[in-house]
């Protein structure tokens, strides 16, 4: 009996650790399974600066002339970690953030007309005009 509950108590110490924010998060897709993992970044310079960073690494390692010196990285070509490095930061850009940005500017501004404006808010916006609208066609 006690080992059960002891096995009970290990299971949930096991979850509580699988589901914190850090460390590497499972993702299946249709085709793949992915591992994710999550950065901290004080705020939007701090993160375009980082990304920036990176670049002008592999901008100065692609401009240079020697390989890497290291024992532990000489089997590594200066090309292939350059292509991670930006294959890296293609991933990290805000193409969703930006999206949302977008969509947030939309709302405020009312621009029904946006592509990618909320239906639903947009039918209630339409319908609270109707009224104005007709009240303004009368006069």
């Amino acid at each position: 009996m006690k080992t059960r509950k002891l096995d009970q108590l290990k299971l949930k110490q096991l979850k509580r650790i699988g589901t914190t924010e850090y460390g590497l998060k499972k993702e299946e897709t249709k085709r793949h399974t992915y591992r994710s993992a999550t950065i901290r970044f004080e705020d939007y310079t701090d993160y375009v600066m980082r990304i920036t960073s990176l670049l002008e690494v592999c901008v100065l390692a692609l401009d240079g002339e020697g390989d890497f010196h290291s024992k532990n990285l000489s089997h590594q070509s200066k090309n292939s970690s350059v292509q991670l490095v930006i294959e890296m930061v293609i991933e990290l850009m805000p193409d969703g953030d930006m999206f949302q940005l977008e969509q947030i500017i939309a709302i405020l501004e009312n621009d029904t007309d946006y592509i990618h404006f909320p239906k639903k808010l947009k039918k209630q916006i339409i319908k609270n005009q109707e009224p104005y609208e007709k009240g303004k066609t009368h006069q």
